[in-house]
């Protein structure tokens, strides 16, 4: 009998659990609604594609001038660096200019051409112009310093003021280097202003667009719309979600007309009129209990729009130094998820650069590239995701595979032969897995009681018939297959049982 490995499901009970209690370095590929395979894809290693900064980078951004020219910044505790090719140079307005907190982060957003960046309360926002700036500058007309900035209709918005944290503050229409006194005249003729949010505590993010909203403002406990009104009001601002907001700043996610986010009672998705929890009973428990809830900020999200998946790292069980080590992965189309162990600094949605053959030869000669000539990551202006390695290094998901592990549920006889107290023999189990047999073995798992200790077999190859034996009974069963790093594969499906009926307990 064919066992799937089905969804990732490590908050359910092993015992029938009817997805995969284990699935780490993997990616939840497909998920048909039609009844096809659910299956799971490699996860690939990181490759370096830069040199590295000299401090821990605590934010990232890239975006396209109007002639199609990639800018990719990335900022640390004290400056601002630009990309070239494969070499960061300092674009601080002076160097060391900055003073970024610990567990502060540095936020990007566009403006036609402008690019501005908040990194707190410390500093005032900063400016650069691509195509004229050679260096960040003061943004104009005295902004208020703050933590989080968005683009909503024809504003930028601050949120998380210095010294009020539940205020937002945007600037003149179309114009974000201008901040005219809030109350004078200037102000409401350019429809400047500012608000204070009643209840929900100190905004943790803001974005533009979800759901059919111009923009919403997330809290720590509640969420908000922004809908412009025009003159006097500019903006109606109302509560739509209370008592659930923003755990962790930096994992909000903002994908079409959806925003994912890190709740205190788990994963969520907002779609602009109510939040709908995505890893309840699914991730949420595993997830917070592997969390060191000292790192939350460092709990960073991107999504991979190519293939509908959004990555979360975060620092878990083993980690160095609140060093993110873990990755959980959602597939937004398939609702399904999985796991991965990787260890990187930062986390976000790049754009790629475009490369002259004369450009490539900073990867190393043709064999050494960690992609073809044709593939998307060479190409200016392409989605990507990207991050940080431990070295401080941009890094792109392209390496070679990760070594992986899954594992199903715990079957008895009832699953195999509609005879819940039969024990089963196990003769071996066959993986429907496309890679070469060479790259896989199997680990029988068993126990005769729910309440005995795990057993697990010796991890078995597979034979010339592509089957890993074994010759072992028991009540209870369940089967981990690992695959092998640098492994080529495209999907696991599941495990072929051949088993017997071994008689009544």
């Amino acid at each position: 009998m064919t066992i799937s490995f089905g969804a990732f499901l490590p908050d359910q009970p092993t015992f029938e659990n009817p997805g995969a209690t284990v699935a780490t370095n993997v990616l939840p590929r497909t998920g048909s609604p039609q009844g096809g395979a659910t299956t799971y894809g490699p996860l690939s290693s990181l490759a370096a594609i830069s040199d590295a900064l000299t401090n821990r980078p605590q934010g990232a951004g890239a975006f396209r001038d109007d002639g199609g020219n990639v800018y990719t910044f990335a900022g640390d505790i004290n400056d601002i660096f630009s990309l070239s090719t494969t070499t960061w140079n300092n674009v601080s307005k002076s160097a060391g200019a900055y003073s970024t907190a610990t567990d502060d982060a540095w936020n990007f957003i566009q403006f036609g051409t402008r690019v501005i960046g908040v990194n707190g309360y410390t500093d005032v926002p900063q400016s650069y112009v691509m195509g004229s700036s050679s260096a960040f500058a003061d943004l104009g007309g005295s902004p208020p310093n703050a933590r989080h900035i968005a683009v909503v209709k024809d504003f930028v918005v601050l949120g998380d003021i210095s010294g009020t944290s539940n205020r937002v503050h945007w600037c003149a229409i179309d114009s974000p280097g201008d901040w005219p006194t809030i109350g004078s005249a200037d102000a409401a003729a350019k429809q400047s202003d500012r608000q204070d949010l009643p209840v929900g505590g100190a905004v943790m993010a803001m974005t533009g667009a979800v759901g059919g909203l111009d923009g919403i403002i997330l809290c720590q406990k509640a969420i908000y719309n922004m809908q412009y009104d025009g003159p006097p009001h500019i903006f109606s601002i109302r509560e739509v979600v209370r008592d659930r907001g923003v755990f962790a700043s930096n994992s909000v996610v903002n994908i079409g007309t959806q925003v994912f986010f890190l709740s205190e009672d788990g994963w969520m998705a907002f779609n602009g009129s109510g939040v709908r929890a995505i890893g309840d009973q699914k991730v949420d428990k595993t997830f917070f209990n592997d969390l060191d809830d000292t790192t939350l900020h460092r709990v960073y999200g991107a999504a991979d729009p190519i293939n509908h998946l959004i990555f979360w790292a975060y620092a878990g069980s083993g980690n160095t130094s609140g060093r993110p080590n873990k990755v959980l992965i959602y597939n937004w189309a398939t609702d399904r998820w999985s796991s991965g162990g990787l260890e990187m600094d930062f986390l976000f949605r790049d754009l790629t650069k475009g490369y002259t053959l004369d450009e490539l030869d900073a990867f190393g000669n043709l064999d050494a590239l960690q992609a073809s000539l044709d593939s998307r990551i060479w190409t200016g202006g392409n989605l990507a995701l990207s991050a940080f390695d431990s070295d401080h290094k941009l890094a792109r998901f392209t390496g070679s595979s990760l070594g992986a592990t899954l594992e199903t549920g715990e079957i008895n006889g009832g699953t195999l032969f509609n005879k819940p107290h039969e024990r089963i023999f196990v003769n071996g189990i066959r993986p429907y897995i496309d890679t070469p047999d060479a790259n896989m073995k199997i680990t029988l798992r068993h126990r005769d009681t729910l309440g005995s200790t795990l057993s697990d077999t010796s991890s078995n190859a597979i034979d010339a018939n592509g089957m890993a034996n074994f010759t072992q009974s028991a009540r209870f069963h369940r089967a981990r297959v690992s695959i092998s790093a640098s492994s080529s594969w495209t999907h696991a499906v599941g495990l072929d049982f051949d088993a017997d009926e071994d008689g009544e307990i």
